[in-house]
């Protein structure tokens, strides 16, 4: 049985990095990863010995578990009032069981000793490619890898399919590698740093206002939490980052578009916002039923493109799908996952709290950004947040109680 446990780790483990790495890249890759590392991970819980070694029995996760459960209970919750209810049933299975069960498996993940250092390693060369797809795109007119024509927005997409998608992985995994590159020796703080500033640079061409606003609130959230160190490496990346945005803005003239928030895309957010809040009046409590706001959004449209579309902001979507009692649940979930966070961060400027530092600032931006975008109903930034809100709480843990080998 210990053979059976330690290939069950390996398998968890590396099924753990190369879906951090080929997240940006691929959308099956996740799905196939994640299934890999959720029946490895259902394989090592067949032993009694090991169901009783969870991190998730510690009572000090008891309120972050019971919230990830009331989360998915509200959610389901709406189903039987969809009129969707097949496109409710896949939406809730395929995308926020799921999810959570990310955090459960990466919370398990994140406890062993080196699982989180080395997740930000695979991330740090996920970023590294990310950038040469993005830069290659902008030199060639199209991508090295994945051949994105950079004529479709005339913005830098990536990997991506557009400009923010690409603007909100730099804008989670800049925060994450600042802190990492700061705990590193001389060689590999700079190679770590040197990726940082690419991404930084990357980030002040895909022209997304609401990321940039992000990355500052991540930057401010570092300088205030983190220790010295950290501090004068979130300086640097807050200057490359100014000089970025403000080279790019110079170039392109956007500049009194970005201040005034005249730009298309704010005016196609207020549209959507308004049919988001129509859905909300119409069924306050249970909503419209978990994933069917696209389905429900031509019944409620009000201008703009009419087509169906994502409410571009998550929580008027959460709650139109799923009501008040959805939203209130999602949102609870959200403030416990930061306060466990912060309450291991206080105190101490330890390398592993530093780390803790950095992701718990690049979900602090994310859950923040996605009040204007839809990064929490998109698969690859969903998953890419999902993930390190588990690695953050089995690193927590780790500190809380030292490190758990299996």
């Amino acid at each position: 049985m210990k053979g059976v446990g330690r290939l069950s780790g390996i398998v968890q483990e590396s099924s753990l990095y190369a879906l951090l790495f080929l997240l940006p890249f691929s959308k099956s890759a996740i799905e196939i990863l994640f299934g890999v590392l959720l029946l490895a991970w259902l394989a090592d819980r067949v032993p009694a010995a090991t169901r009783a070694e969870t991190v998730w029995r510690q009572p000090r996760l008891h309120s972050l578990a019971w919230a990830l459960g009331l989360t998915l209970a509200a959610f389901a919750l709406s189903i039987p009032f969809s009129d969707y209810p097949d496109t409710s049933l896949r939406g809730f299975v395929g995308k926020w069981v799921e999810y959570l069960l990310m955090v459960v498996l990466a919370a398990e993940l994140g406890r062993r000793p080196r699982v989180a250092e080395r997740a930000l390693v695979a991330l740090a060369w996920a970023t590294a490619f990310v950038v040469i797809e993005a830069v290659s795109q902008e030199l060639l007119g199209a991508g090295l890898f994945l051949r994105h024509p950079l004529k479709t927005y005339y913005r830098m997409t990536g990997p991506y399919e557009n400009p923010i998608d690409l603007a909100a992985f730099f804008m989670v995994a800049v925060p994450c590698l600042t802190a990492f590159a700061v705990t590193r020796r001389r060689r590999l703080r700079w190679l770590i740093g040197g990726v940082v500033l690419a991404a930084i640079g990357c980030l002040g061409r895909t022209m997304a206002f609401g990321v940039w606003l992000g990355l500052g609130l991540a930057a401010a959230a570092m300088a205030v939490a983190g220790p010295p160190a950290l501090r004068r490496g979130v300086l640097l990346m807050a200057t490359a980052a100014a000089l970025s945005v403000g080279f790019f803005l110079h170039r392109t003239g956007m500049f009194r578009e970005i201040v005034t928030l005249s730009d298309v895309g704010t005016a196609d957010r207020v549209v959507m916002w308004q049919a988001a809040v129509n859905m909300i009046k119409d069924r306050p409590v249970l909503g419209h039923g978990v994933n069917t706001f696209m389905a429900n959004y031509l019944a409620y449209w009000v201008g703009g493109e009419r087509q169906p579309r994502y409410a571009h902001n998550c929580y008027l979507q959460v709650a139109a799908e799923t009501g008040i009692v959805g939203l209130a649940a999602f949102l609870w979930l959200l403030w416990v996952l930061h306060r466990t966070l912060w309450s291991s961060i206080r105190g101490d400027s330890a390398e592993a709290r530093t780390l803790l530092v950095g992701v718990w600032a690049a979900l602090a931006a994310f859950a923040a950004q996605s009040a204007m975008d839809t990064h929490f109903y998109a698969l690859r930034q969903a998953a890419l947040f999902w993930m390190l809100a588990g690695l953050a709480v089995g690193l927590s843990e780790r500190l809380a109680f030292g490190p758990h080998t299996p």
